[in-house]
């Protein structure tokens, strides 16, 4: 399974030039224009890691991080194998 990478920013272009990156180089991508948005994916599918826009309106990046800490949502459980 592909690490999955939650990618949060309001400008569409800097968006669209993330997830390509990030495709590019093996992981699967959930994107948001807004950090409301950005909550949901992360509600719905959790991922490993967030690039999140600190400075957005509404919910900046900051806000946005927090929030998934206290949800529990920042990163989603893994499985060991030792």
């Amino acid at each position: 399974m592909s690490p999955r990478v939650l990618l949060v920013d309001d400008d569409p272009v800097i968006l669209r030039l993330l997830e390509v990156n990030f495709r590019l180089e093996g992981f699967e991508v959930a994107t948001a224009s807004s950090g409301e948005q950005g909550l949901e994916a992360a509600r719905r599918e959790p991922p490993d890691a967030a690039v999140l826009d600190v400075m957005m309106p509404g919910l900046d990046g900051y806000e946005v991080a927090r929030r998934l800490r206290d949800e529990g949502t920042a990163a989603r459980p893994t499985s060991s194998s030792s």
